[in-house]
Parts: C-alpha cells; sequence; structure tokens
C-alpha cells in the first residue's frame, strides 16, 4: 500500500499575504464603485424618514462662553448642528478637509469610547458587554447621525467577534457590515452619507499593519476621491494638516464632552476651542501659501495603481494628469523656453 504523504501545513506568513491582496482588490474595486456611481436620490422619498433632532443646549451653556463662535463651535461638534458657524470658517473647514468634526460620526464615538480601552485590561467582559450594549443602542434607536451609527455597528461586530473568539478577519467583519448597513440599515436614508463613511472605512481596513504616516496617506486618498466627486481641488498641505489636526480634536473632544455637565460653574471648553480655532486659521493659511491642485481621473488612477506597487505607472499617470491641469497657454510659454513645440 502506498503511503498516505502528509500534508504541508500552510504558511501563515502566505495566507496573510493572500489576505491583505484581497483586501486591496476589494478596496480597488470600492473606490471604482465611489467613483463611477452617482448616489442621488429623490428628496420627496427622503421627507419620510426623520431628521437628526435638534438638540438644544442649555441657556447657561451658551452664556458661559465670551465669545459667541467659541459656543457655536462648541455646539456644532457635540450635536452637528452647524447653523451659527461663521461661513468664512466653515470655507476654511472644507478646504483643510475638516467638516467631518462637525458631524457626530465614528470619530466622536471612539474619542468618547476611549475609557473602555483602559478597562479592558481589568475587567474584558463587563467593558466588552457595557460597550456592546450602548453601540447596539445607538444603532437601532439614535435618529438621525448616520455616520455615528454605522460606526457603531460595525464597533458591535467586532466585540461580539472578540466575545465569542470566532477569530473572523477584518475583511470579513466588513463585508459583513457592509451588506448588513446597505440592505437593512442607514443605506435608504442616506445614500451619500453610506458612500463617504464606508470610503474611509475601506481605507482603514487596508491597512496590513498599523503605522500613523500610512493612515495619513490613507486619509488623503480618500479626501482626493471625495475632492474629484465635489469640488475638484485640494491642497497638497492637508495631507500632513488634515490628520493632525483631527489627531489633536481626537484627543480634545472628551475634555469637551465632559465639561458640558458642569459648564455653569466653570468653562474650561472655551480655552481650548480658542487654541484649537486658532490652529485652524494658520493651517488655513498655510494651505492657501502653498497653492492647491485640480484632481482629474488619471491622478486616481495613478493613486489606485500606487497601491498596488507598480510605482513606475503610478509615478507616470500622476504626472501625466497634472500636466493636463496645466494652463496649456502657460505650458506652450514653459516649453519654449527650453526649446520645446507645442
Amino acid at each position: 500500500m502506498r503511503k498516505k504523504t502528509p500534508e504541508t501545513p500552510k504558511n501563515p506568513d502566505n495566507c496573510s499575504i493572500l489576505t491583505y491582496i484581497a483586501a486591496m482588490r476589494f478596496n480597488i474595486i470600492f473606490l471604482f464603485a465611489f467613483l463611477l456611481i452617482n448616489p442621488l436620490f429623490s428628496k420627496d422619498d427622503n421627507k419620510q424618514y426623520n431628521r437628526p433632532p435638534k438638540i438644544k443646549l442649555p441657556i447657561k451653556t451658551k452664556a458661559a462662553f465670551h465669545k459667541k463662535s467659541e459656543f457655536y463651535f462648541y455646539r456644532s461638534v457635540l450635536t452637528g448642528q452647524k447653523w451659527g458657524l461663521d461661513k468664512e470658517f466653515r470655507r476654511k473647514l472644507s478646504h483643510l478637509n475638516l467638516l467631518h468634526l462637525m458631524t457626530p460620526s465614528g470619530l466622536h464615538l471612539s474619542s468618547l469610547f476611549l475609557i473602555f480601552y483602559l478597562l479592558r485590561r481589568k475587567y474584558p467582559k463587563v467593558s466588552n458587554f457595557i460597550e456592546l450594549v450602548l453601540c447596539l443602542g445607538f444603532y437601532f434607536f439614535l435618529p438621525g447621525y448616520y455616520s455615528f451609527r454605522r460606526v457603531a455597528l460595525i464597533r458591535s461586530f467586532f466585540i461580539l467577534n472578540r466575545m465569542r473568539e470566532t477569530n473572523y478577519s477584518k475583511l470579513q467583519i466588513f463585508i459583513f457590515f457592509l451588506i448588513t448597513d446597505f440592505f437593512f440599515g442607514t443605506y435608504r436614508y442616506s445614500p451619500l452619507s453610506f458612500y463617504l463613511s464606508t470610503l474611509f472605512l475601506a481605507l482603514i481596513f487596508s491597512i496590513k499593519e498599523f503605522r500613523l504616516y500610512k493612515m495619513y496617506l490613507l486619509f488623503f486618498v480618500a479626501q482626493l476621491f471625495i475632492a474629484h466627486k465635489f469640488t475638484g481641488i485640494i491642497y497638497p498641505a492637508t495631507i500632513v494638516l488634515s490628520p493632525l489636526l483631527t489627531s489633536i480634536f481626537t484627543l480634545i473632544y472628551p475634555i469637551l464632552f465632559l465639561n458640558l455637565f458642569f459648564i455653569d460653574y466653570f468653562n474650561y471648553a472655551q480655552w481650548f476651542i480658542s487654541a484649537y480655532t486658532g490652529l485652524i486659521e494658520i493651517s488655513y493659511d498655510l494651505a492657501q501659501a502653498l497653492g492647491f491642485i485640480h484632481v482629474n481621473f488619471l491622478i486616481l488612477i495613478g493613486v489606485i495603481i500606487y497601491s498596488q506597487r507598480t510605482k513606475k505607472h503610478a509615478l507616470a499617470l500622476v504626472t501625466i494628469g497634472l500636466i493636463a491641469n496645466f494652463p496649456r497657454d502657460s505650458l506652450a510659454i514653459l516649453l519654449s523656453e527650453i526649446g520645446i513645440g507645442l
């Protein structure tokens, strides 16, 4: 009888590489879908759904601030209500890709849930259970705030995966979340919000190993796609400034939120807001000084190819994309100076 040859064990490194490649392919498909599918929906159909409630802060809260602009900023980051913010300041936030700070989302949820990260070391079961109940409660019972609810849902999936020790990969959990929210969740309320949220989440889950500079680059890639879809321009300085300002906001947001409970007695939030808005003003001036670029489809294709590590082709496409945006008359003058006709 022939002896059965023992099966060679699978190399875990090869498995992780294959998983990473699959994740990248999935994200590329998703990014193309974001570019090609225009998430338009009828305004009449949208009226049947409840909008986020207008949360009114106590009158004492407004009185605790010396400047109205600081109060409106404080109210915006807590409730998502942007009315009252100075139009010029909102424009600066838009140019720096920071308007998401004014909308309760996963950034705000993760910032508030930092306490569970600290409790999980000593009380893992209790902290996981409380966090799971809160996340599911937010997703099913909170009116509006769709971005906030989506992150609560995917966070609950990760908690369940950890509690039940099912060992599903990040990609598997993300796909399950995507299907659940698309068919049974918040997609029907706001398709555009769904696309924007899942764009950032898809890029985050494509990271094989967390590195801060990789996160910065991926956020910039997401900003490129959004700029192509809406404004058509982006400020290169935001590749550093936007993630930096977002990281600072993540640290101070729990402090601002906590101050709400005793702000009429002691308002330290206005000091943080004054310093933070000052940083925004300085960052905007710096971004303006360094200029902006027009984002076209060739640049986006180059970015996608770059993610597949074919850098020569990627840089060629990005270069062509940048030249395509250059004014023809100016380009002709520039080339004529070096002896090339156009």
